[in-house]
């Protein structure tokens, strides 16, 4: 017994821990006295064997952080050793990002809080629950302060209010350590959120709903009501993903601006059962295969995580592809059943940008679609879509080679009927005559349908009536608003022009005077790049005819 005892004393360090105790508390309170930094002081940055937690540890870390923050991270950083601070350390961490989201709904900053970038707050990969629902919450905020409609900031409020509301009561029955700390940090965000809505409502009585969006793709929060047209499409998809005998790859094909990523967006509303998650290759800095592999991993996770509360597995360690692969597998075998997940749907959008990724080593992208060709026609359970303005056959051959099996799918402009319903009737609450089938047509006459086009008019056209304080747009407002539509519009059509080979656009300048153009006899390769693209109709003419507005004003 008393030698039990000895080795539970020399263990625990009591000696020690009698003297690091009251040391601990005295240099803590000569710090909150006098100023001075005391924490270098602290037993936890002298000895990693410390099993009894430090009273005051936590508000000791929590008073040196402002002043010294690399002191304060080192403490941090001890903590996660030593067993007996473990807690306090995690305590300290949360007081830190606690105090940092009540200075960002102080100083109203919510870019950091949308990209969570701050002095303390989580990396987005290893971000809990918690903050991937402040996170969302700081879009919100994000896109209210950059909109300019009362209405649009009005849903936007609204929506980061409820997120606000769900996350108290998450944190409210929750026994996280960490929990009662930021449910403390949340009133701050709730009350500016509160009088800003208030503010906003008033504001947005006086005027004509804008639920058009050009700027950004739709998503299932907020542009689900000008989503239209694209049933078809998802019917299609969830066609072939509810076939388990299908091996089948999909390839979303379309032209620039013409809704691609926010039908991507749309999927997980359309497709309850599937874990759909979307990778975005030009908004993911990638300059060698393991950056890829990375760049995917992660957000697979914290999409998976946020939408589902479903944890994915790291990738596995070893060479970047093999290590793809392995997590491929490891993805077809996870039990999904906890998550209501019946399969995951990897979508990778701009996916043509991948030929530019690996310049002189053709290897890595072989080897890259070689695991695409085996996912495709192995997998069942973890499916592939792949998005992009390019038709396979334009790329480099290995892409048909590699991609058997593939199911392309094609998205174009809206027809004539959805786009005039769509300008008409973009949602409940918009007045029946704000804009009626006589500006409808005019726009339609304009855009042929072309999505991001038809809602820029829209979005225009409402903003034109606020402006004015007019409740009914005219088909002169349509003329009045070209040389803006033109000026927003400028870079799209920029694209359009320079990507255009160059008998494709003398093809387009010519529609453009006025000429007629025999598209029969023009190459084979120059027609199908303009019909892909939807940028002459069936019958010759320009597909959209803002495209010939902006080509004689260029000339």
């Amino acid at each position: 017994m008393t030698l039990v005892v000895a080795v539970g004393v020399g263990f625990f360090r009591l000696p020690l821990s009698l003297l690091e105790i009251p040391w601990q508390y005295i240099a803590f309170t000569i710090q909150r006295n006098t100023g001075r930094i005391t924490l270098a002081a602290s037993p936890v940055l002298h000895h990693e064997l410390s099993y009894l937690p430090l009273p005051t540890l936590a508000a000791h870390i929590r008073d040196t952080a402002a002043r010294d923050p690399a002191l304060a991270r080192r403490a941090l950083a001890a903590c996660e050793i030593a067993p007996g601070q473990r807690r306090a350390g995690r305590r300290a961490l949360a007081l830190l990002r606690a105090d940092e989201l009540s200075t960002l709904a102080r100083d109203r900053r919510f870019q950091p809080l949308r990209d969570l970038r701050g002095e303390w707050l989580p990396d987005p990969a290893n971000a809990d629950g918690t903050f991937a629902a402040l996170q969302q919450v700081g879009r919100y905020l994000r896109a209210a302060e950059l909109t300019l409609i009362a209405r649009q900031r009005q849903e936007l409020l609204t929506a980061a209010a409820d997120r606000l509301r769900g996350l108290d009561n998450a944190l409210l029955g929750s026994r996280d350590l960490e929990a009662p700390i930021y449910r403390a940090a949340l009133p701050d965000w709730q009350r500016l959120v509160a009088d800003w809505l208030a503010a906003t409502r008033t504001a947005a009585a006086l005027e004509v709903p804008n639920p058009f969006r050009p700027l950004v793709p739709l998503e299932p929060e907020f542009g689900r009501e000008v989503f239209r047209g694209r049933e078809p499409l998802v019917a299609e998809i969830e066609s072939i993903l509810g076939d388990p005998g299908q091996g089948a790859a999909l390839a979303l094909i379309g032209p620039r601006r013409c809704g691609k990523t926010s039908l991507l967006n749309m999927l997980p509303l359309k497709l309850p059962d599937a874990l759909v998650v979307f990778f975005d290759t030009q908004n993911n800095p990638i300059d060698s295969t393991e950056s890829l592999v990375k760049a995917l991993v992660g957000q697979a996770q914290m999409q998976a995580r946020r939408e589902r509360r479903l944890t994915l597995p790291d990738a596995p360690p070893g060479p970047p592809m093999e290590a793809l692969g392995a997590w491929f597998e490891q993805l077809e075998r996870l039990d999904l059943s906890g998550a209501a997940v019946g399969r995951i749907l990897l979508c990778i959008d701009e996916f043509e940008r991948w030929e530019g990724l690996f310049p002189g080593d053709r290897r890595a992208l072989l080897q890259l679609l070689g695991l695409l060709r085996a996912t495709i026609q192995h997998r069942r359970r973890l499916r592939v879509l792949i998005a992009g303005a390019a038709q396979v056959d334009e790329l480099d051959p290995m892409w048909a080679d590699h991609l058997v099996n593939l199911r392309t799918l094609t998205i174009g402009p809206l027809t004539r009927p959805v786009t005039l319903d769509l300008l008409t009737r973009p949602s409940d609450d918009f007045p029946p005559d704000a804009i009626p089938p006589a500006v409808a047509e005019a726009v339609w006459s304009r855009t042929l349908g072309q999505p991001y086009l038809t809602q820029l008019y829209g979005s225009l056209l409402v903003k034109r009536m606020n402006d004015a304080d007019r409740r009914e747009a005219t088909p002169a407002d349509c003329t009045a608003l070209d040389p803006a539509v033109l000026d927003q519009a400028n870079t799209y059509l920029t694209n359009l022009v320079q990507a255009a080979p160059a008998a494709a656009l003398a093809v387009l300048e010519a529609l453009a005077q006025g000429q007629t153009v025999d598209l029969a006899a023009q190459d084979g390769a120059t027609r199908r790049y303009l019909r892909r693209r939807g940028l002459v109709t069936e019958d010759g003419g320009l597909g959209i005819p803002v495209l010939g507005a902006f080509l004689r004003r260029a000339g």
